[in-house]
């Protein structure tokens, strides 16, 4: 499975492609002003949170069974709950022409309580415990946006670090990517595209991609079909307040490093989950957006990997039930021009 960081970098420049393919054409042809540029900024990360300026969530996760296999075999089972606090800051840094370079700063802290623990490995006996792990991830992007075949092109390219400390990045991922927009009406536009990605644990270097949006006007209902990263329902009832369902991707990573005999002292851990539920937003001022959200949260992948180890050969994975969720946030909507 890809991990948190390729997942983010990923989610982000196709956030930017897609909209950015969306949006040109609506702008007028002549020289548009920065606060109608910001207008159009503004618009696009209401409806693609990965584009606003930067949020912050805190989140909380039901307590769940969770099942440890080591190189196959049983090694404990227990009950779970995690917590979680969410950051992440979009800067832009440079545009020139068609061109243009960003970059983003996320972190993620959580607190992983495990108890009623029962072991099935006596060389690895273990018990009760909780414990605290910090992700910190790095990603700049470039992006040009042109025209091919008459139709509204873009293309983009990013390059993650990611880390739990501020000596040293641990791992880098690259990721390219082109998005082409083959329709744009006032109600419907499609896009489709494939990224190319460099990352050890990634199952497969390319991917496909494809977006869609409709706009149902008789019920001032969104549909919004971004694949691979969330499918929902979005719908406006008023300026300031608007609500979504639907199903989104999401991943984290947690370095470790234990002196256990049975394990390796230094390793990954990678999760892909999958949140659905309904989210409520409200506009509280110009910029700032508060929002609160809930459902089930599925994890379809958790895995542990030595440093070097390939998508198959993780040599640890951990079967966690599906648990009700909640998250509370504020973003910010982009204030600084690019």
């Amino acid at each position: 499975m890809i991990k948190f960081s390729t997942v983010f970098a990923l989610l982000y420049i196709c956030s930017v492609g897609f909209s950015s393919a969306q949006n040109t054409l609506e702008e007028p042809g002549r020289k548009t002003t920065d606060s109608l540029q910001m207008v159009y900024l503004s618009n696009a990360a209401i409806r693609y949170p990965l584009l606003r300026q930067g949020f912050v969530s805190s989140e909380l996760l039901g307590r769940g069974s969770v099942a440890a296999r080591l190189d196959g075999r049983e090694l404990y089972k227990g009950e779970g709950q995690i917590t979680r606090i969410k950051s992440v800051f979009n800067v832009p840094v440079l545009k020139f022409g068609k061109n243009s370079i960003s970059s983003s700063f996320g972190y993620l802290q959580q607190h992983i309580d495990v108890d009623r623990v029962e072991a099935f490995n006596p060389q690895f006996p273990v018990a009760d415990y909780n414990y605290n792990k910090s992700t910190i991830s790095l990603t700049a992007t470039f992006i040009r946006t042109d025209s091919l075949f008459g139709h509204p092109v873009v293309y983009s390219g990013g390059i993650s670090g990611i880390t739990d400390r501020l000596s040293k990045v641990q791992r880098f991922n690259y990721t390219g990517i082109i998005s082409l927009n083959l329709k744009r009406t006032p109600i419907t536009s499609y896009s489709i595209g494939a990224a190319v990605i460099f990352d050890p644990s990634s199952p497969s270097p390319f991917l496909p991609l494809f977006s869609y949006w409709h706009k149902f006007r008789s019920s001032d209902l969104e549909l919004f079909v971004d694949v691979p990263s969330r499918i929902l329902l979005r719908k406006q009832f008023s300026d300031k307040a608007w609500a979504s369902f639907g199903t989104e991707l999401m991943g984290t990573v947690a370095f470790f490093n234990l002196n256990k005999t049975v394990l390796p002292q230094d390793f990954t851990q990678t999760t892909i989950e999958l949140k659905t539920g309904p989210t409520f937003e409200y506009l509280v001022s110009r910029k700032i957006i508060i929002g609160i959200n809930g459902g089930l949260l599925t994890t379809a992948s958790s895995r542990f990997f030595r440093k070097d180890d390939h998508p198959d050969e993780f040599f640890m994975k951990n079967n966690n039930s599906s648990v009700p969720f909640v998250s509370c946030s504020i973003s910010f909507l982009p204030f600084l021009k690019r």
